[in-house]
């Protein structure tokens, strides 16, 4: 029998206590799994993991770096983990930064968040010493990786350090004090409609959603999960410290080429990913899916999976699908995925495989997870129900029930950095106003309509939602992916749409080996007018732009709005 997760067994208030905790109930147990250079699997027990913090922690407060924030700025790896976690469990405030950044950006995020010391890998390293001359004088600078310059200490180095200051009687980071109230993470938003902000978060805020999400997803110490999304990312952030928390294993992938090399690898039995990753794995599979025949064919897709779950022959389907599950390793049980939308059809086909997809809803300033499915019981279509102990309301509900949603509780952060305006006005009465829009069905689940930000209001009042409109055309082979805006027209409000086409899907589709410009529009048309003849009047789309070029995203893969972008083709109206 599984072990039920430590998740209802603990109770934490700073994330220190969680790897003194596990070092203590399960020293040996895995709480790192790496590569090394010979292809080969290196362990990291939980009391090595908190060896590795106490000491870097240490060696940090020795250089005068206590209640400092110090930025870490680098791809996945497990020296990304041990300088983030000695920060945040001791030393100050710790800062991720994302690595893809440009040396200007640094500049500004160091100087705007007071950082007075980064890690930083050599890509890094090497944009700012494009602009050394303004970065603050005094900001001490360490390596993630291996590095050639002597006046640069490496987190080995630094560990070593503490190694030799801890022999010696230093206990200062021992022993320190950690005010669990008190700031201790700034992420910065990904500014997906606006400028980005720093998010103060505390070590309750963190404490909280990781204790609250653990008990709804159900994980044991036996899970395993690869951090694939950028770790300076609150949701694969708060993945990593909740599989921390339930004592299991962590291993990182440095960048999304290597996935499929990590996966086979490392053999995860739980997969965090956005829905943009899950949508490419779904398109290989059925390709590969597509090129059998016969009655293997019908063994290898959904027809059969219903008649499986029925009989509770999980481990046939699973015999069934091999392929698949060998794709993710060979031991995947579960996928959590979050940070945008996901169509609902390709949660159910990779249910339909075995492998059950965890939606949830969240943002920065929450922790950021605010609801999410119960794993024994995923609801494709929608983002479950909130947490324990997190309340959740509609503002200003409209008609048809969709509100604003507004969020109470441990998760909700401190406030932005240096900026009590934005601050005041989301954090009102308590509340924190998400400017995300929503529905509560019948049964308790949240269902998200979009951002009010982005809502299409009609000279008749009527509120049309981009984000529905890009799902109906997102479902379609024709579409690789869409944008839907409104443009001023006669008074009112015309709905207009930025549509990128898969051109393979169109030759596939009319049998054609090159296409011309009138093929490519008339097949976007054509899917236009069958989702306009599923919407009232009102939400139809009227305007019809193609574009070569893909939408520009965050880092985790949303779409960032510009309604005012020009696509580089030819347009067409849909009148």
């Amino acid at each position: 029998m599984a072990q039920q997760p430590a998740a209802r067994q603990l109770y934490v208030q700073n994330v220190k206590s969680i790897f003194q905790y596990n070092a203590v109930r399960n020293p040996g147990a895995n709480a790192i799994l790496l590569r090394d250079e010979e292809e080969k699997q290196v362990r990291v027990s939980y009391r090595k993991l908190l060896h590795y913090i106490n000491r870097l922690g240490t060696a940090l407060l020795r250089r005068g770096l206590g209640d400092a924030h110090i930025a870490i700025i680098g791809k996945n790896s497990e020296n990304w983990c041990y300088a983030y976690l000695s920060v945040l469990c001791g030393v100050g405030v710790a800062v991720p930064v994302d690595r893809e950044m440009s040396a200007e950006s640094l500049v500004n995020v160091i100087r705007f968040a007071s950082v007075k010391a980064i890690f930083t890998d050599a890509a890094t390293r090497k944009k700012l010493a494009a602009v050394q001359k303004k970065l603050p004088k005094k900001l001490q600078i360490f390596s993630l990786d291996s590095c050639d310059d002597n006046k640069v200490k490496s987190v080995e180095d630094l560990i070593q350090e503490g190694e030799t200051l801890i022999d010696e009687g230093d206990d200062s980071y021992l022993h320190r004090n950690i005010d669990p109230d008190a700031l201790a993470l700034l992420l910065f938003t990904s500014g997906t409609t606006e400028q980005a902000k720093a998010v103060m978060l505390s070590n309750r805020n963190l404490c909280a959603d990781v204790t609250l999400v653990a008990r709804r997803v159900a994980l044991t110490p036996q899970d395993t999960t690869l951090c694939v999304l950028p770790l300076h990312h609150a949701y694969q952030m708060i993945c990593m410290l909740m599989m921390f928390y339930i004592g299991g294993c962590v291993s990182f992938c440095p960048g999304l080429r290597y996935i499929s090399r990590d996966l086979a690898f490392f053999s995860p039995t739980v997969f965090v990913c956005v829905p943009l990753m899950l949508e490419k794995m779904h398109k290989k599979i059925f390709e590969q899916l597509s090129k059998q025949s016969g009655i293997k064919r019908v063994f290898t897709t959904g027809r059969l999976s219903s008649l499986l779950e029925r009989f509770d022959w999980s481990d046939f389907r699973k015999f069934i699908y091999k392929l698949i599950h060998q794709a993710f390793g060979g031991k995947l049980r579960l996928i959590i995925c979050g940070a945008a939308a996901l169509n609902p059809d390709l949660a159910r086909d990779f249910a339909s495989f075995g492998l059950p997809v965890v939606i949830g809803y969240g943002l920065t300033e929450c922790s950021p997870i605010v609801m999410c499915n119960d794993a024994n019981d995923p609801q494709p279509d929608s983002v479950g129900q909130p947490l324990d102990e997190i309340d959740v309301m509609l503002d200003q509900a409209d008609a048809e029930g969709a509100g604003e949603i507004c969020v109470r509780g441990p998760v909700v952060m401190l406030g932005y950095y240096k900026n009590k305006k934005a601050t005041n006005a989301v954090l009102r009465d308590g509340w924190l106003h998400t400017g995300d829009l929503g529905y509560c069905d019948e049964n308790g689940n949240f269902h998200i309509t979009g951002r009010a930000k982005n809502v299409i209001v009609t000279k008749g009042g009527k509120n049309i939602y981009p984000e529905e409109l890009e799902a109906y055309l997102n479902n379609d082979p024709v579409v690789l992916e869409s944008l839907i805006f409104g443009e001023a027209r006669d008074g009112d409000e015309t709905v207009v749409v930025q549509v990128v086409p898969d051109e393979d899907a169109i030759k596939e589709k009319i049998g054609k080996e090159k296409l011309s410009n009138d093929d490519v529009q008339k097949a976007v048309r054509d899917v236009v007018g069958r989702v306009n003849r599923l919407l009232p009047a009102y939400k139809a789309i009227r305007k019809v732009l193609i574009r070569k070029d893909r939408l520009e995203r965050t880092d985790t893969q949303k779409v960032i709005r510009q309604s005012d972008a020009q696509p580089d083709d030819a347009d067409s109206e849909n009148e």
